[in-house]
């Protein structure tokens, strides 16, 4: 059995925490990103929407063939 990775989704959220979450996400991420490379993108995205990050979710799909 082989598995084929299909695409990476990585949604991140912004906000206060007592605030509706904003939520921005990229979809075909590449395979397995590091969570220090999340994290500091997180942080530049935060640079750039005046949101304070809170927290990212990363989501991977394969295929078994």
């Amino acid at each position: 059995m082989q598995t084929n990775w299909k695409k990476t989704t990585i949604t991140f959220i912004f906000g206060a925490i007592d605030a509706k979450p904003v939520k921005i996400v990229l979809q075909n991420a590449v395979n397995a990103p590091a969570a220090k490379q999340v994290e500091d993108f997180g942080a530049v995205l935060s640079g750039l929407t005046g949101l304070p990050f809170r927290n990212a979710v990363v989501s991977s799909q394969s295929a078994v063939a």
